[in-house]
């Protein structure tokens, strides 16, 4: 059975996709056919993907878009840290980092997040990356330290008029 004869959405095959006998286009198939992601070794094989410098950039997407997918997983919290790791790290590719943003926009986060998530805003990043930071606050509102964050970006010339849209809409939801 190859990696693409396995699917991913049916629990009662007990198959799980084995990302360390694959690689390449095969890797990349198998990571975009996930529909779940609760088994701890299948998860901790993504995020090593996720973190692998020498893995393709698009592989290496992928894999941390799996990994929205892993919001009830135990390994939580090592996700977030390593997506906190990635996106700290100036030598890593800005994509990779707007995809590692873009999961935690998909994960429960902590007020270590949201923090993140500012101090991208803060710095000179690439825009996208800059963006998938806004997402990670307009997200989570709840958590604490992102809706005063929203609040001190209403004067942010890239991302103001969306800060005040964000927290405008969230007023009108709180009221009903």
């Amino acid at each position: 059975m190859t990696m693409s004869d396995i699917k991913y959405n049916n629990i009662n095959d007990n198959e799980q996709p084995d990302f360390d006998e694959v690689s390449g286009e095969e890797q990349l198939h198998s990571l975009r056919n996930l529909v779940e992601l609760t088994d701890h070794h299948l998860t901790r094989q993504v995020l090593a993907i996720g973190m692998n410098a020498h893995e393709e950039d698009l592989v290496r997407i992928e894999a941390w878009r799996a990994l929205g997918l892993a919001s009830s997983s135990g390994l939580l919290d090592g996700i977030l840290h390593a997506a906190a790791q990635l996106v700290r790290d100036s030598d890593e590719d800005e994509d990779v980092q707007n995809y590692a943003l873009q999961t935690l926009a998909l994960l429960p986060v902590t007020e270590a997040e949201i923090q993140l998530a500012l101090e991208v805003l803060e710095r000179n990043a690439y825009i996208l990356v800059k963006g998938a930071a806004f997402a990670v606050l307009a997200a989570h509102q709840h958590v604490a330290g992102a809706r005063s964050a929203l609040e001190s970006l209403q004067s942010d010339p890239d991302f103001g008029p969306s800060a005040k849209r964000v927290l405008q809409s969230n007023q009108g939801s709180d009221s009903e």
